[in-house]
């Protein structure tokens, strides 16, 4: 068999907007309205440099419920280039961007094929017009996206080397994602392909070699849990079928988290020139800007400063400053707290005093959420009962306790 190469990428979501890190710079605002349309522009440009075979898209190039046209037109002039080298493109479409949502106006260049959603389509897979094999994919649509089409894929026999595509979810329930096309690794170890694509997970991982089952996750994070580099998989297949993977980060920014201890700060200033050297560390591994979200950890003195909403606010917008004319930004939107104070806990919660009962009745009250969701005042919040994440919850209880057990210590400042 004639070696060749292809990149594998997906999940694109053009346009998505991250309107909770909207800030008053433009230059970041503008680095973050068109990162995703960056990062696909980064992969098209790797695709011509590295003068591969073909470019397989497994699906979500977009959002259909924005109804972001606008995306589907620049995701046809970003194909462009890859129209005049020659080099063909693949795509299956995805749970967010089903068949029954693309315009079909928008003419696709003439190099693309999209995978129907109908029926499993079968491609020639050419490698310097010779066809070694087949391409075989479908797409989501309207109303299929939950039923497994893994038992749909027919490998020809003639085939030297065979590479499917699907949008999907393998091996059971992710806790992020919706469950799409649902297969367990066995299904599609047992269709006979030599080379699974996979989209819909946004992290990258290698599920299973020989055959390869590969999700190359998202090219550009979309939220602060997609921390790290993001990209795609370039793949040189060898003569005797064996698959050479390569990451190839294109994110035009990243998002990255930090533990700040603050067990040795014992005033503002140190706190300050913490949270400063953090993102400079940062800034000399990381050749991207970068969206920072910080924790402060640990316990010590600074607890009392690091609890108040205020005062950490004003660490972040001094913080911002530092960064606002920064071409490669390390720029912090959200400093939380998840420190203590030097009271240890656990020592007076075992205590025969009205500190330790407090503690002890504390433990007893149960699941959070379910105790705000029997509260009347729950009802009336309407649609903002989604803003009070499973995360916001345990945060604010986890406040209460320690504010409480201070304040029946005496080591509370608060009147």
């Amino acid at each position: 068999m004639q070696p060749f190469r292809f990149i594998q990428c997906g999940d694109l979501h053009l346009g998505t907007p991250f309107s909770y890190v909207k800030m008053d710079n433009p230059q970041v605002n503008q680095v973050v309205a068109t990162s995703t349309y960056r990062s696909f522009e980064r992969i098209v440009e790797l695709a011509i440099v590295e003068g591969v075979d073909a470019l397989f898209i497994t699906g979500d190039v977009y959002n259909s419920a924005d109804h972001n046209l606008a995306a589907q037109v620049q995701f046809v002039r970003l194909l462009r280039p890859l129209e005049e080298a020659q080099i063909p493109v693949y795509i299956v479409q995805g749970n967010h961007d089903p068949a029954e949502s693309w315009q079909a106006h928008i003419a696709m260049p003439s190099n693309v094929h999209i995978f129907s959603d109908t029926e499993v389509e079968r491609m020639p897979l050419m490698v310097g017009n010779v066809e070694i094999g087949g391409i075989y994919g479908i797409s989501c649509g309207h109303g299929n996206e939950r039923v497994s089409q893994v038992e749909n894929f027919q490998k020809w026999d003639r085939d030297e080397f065979s590479i499917a595509m699907m949008h999907g979810t393998v091996g059971g329930v992710s806790a992020e994602h919706m469950t799409v096309n649902p297969c367990t690794q066995g299904a599609l170890l047992d269709r006979g392909m030599d080379y699974w694509a996979l989209g819909h997970i946004h992290k990258r991982s290698v599920v299973h070699q020989q055959p390869y089952v590969v999700y190359a996750g998202n090219p550009q994070g979309l939220h602060k849990k997609e921390t790290g580099p993001k990209g795609c998989y370039l793949v040189q297949v060898a003569s005797n079928g064996h698959c050479e993977l390569t990451f190839k980060e294109t994110n035009a920014v990243r998002f990255e988290h930090v533990d700040i201890p603050i067990d040795s700060l014992h005033t503002e200033a140190e706190m300050v020139e913490m949270i400063r050297h953090h993102k400079e560390m940062i800034r000399t591994k990381v050749a991207v800007p970068v969206l920072l979200d910080i924790t402060l950890t640990g316990m010590g003195p600074m607890y009392r400063l690091c609890a108040d909403e205020q005062v950490r606010q004003s660490w972040l917008v001094a913080s911002q400053e530092d960064e606002a004319h920064r071409h490669q930004f390390v720029m912090p939107y959200e400093i939380r707290n998840a420190s203590e104070p030097e009271m240890d806990l656990a020592i007076r919660l075992q205590g025969a005093d009205v500190v330790g009962d407090y503690l002890r009745a504390f433990m007893t009250i149960g699941e959070g959420r379910q105790i705000i969701e029997e509260r009347p005042e729950m009802k009336r919040l309407g649609p903002y009962q989604a803003l009070l994440t499973d995360e916001l919850i345990e945060r604010a209880l986890q406040r209460a306790k320690i504010e409480g057990a201070m304040r029946l210590a005496g080591e509370s400042d608060e009147d």
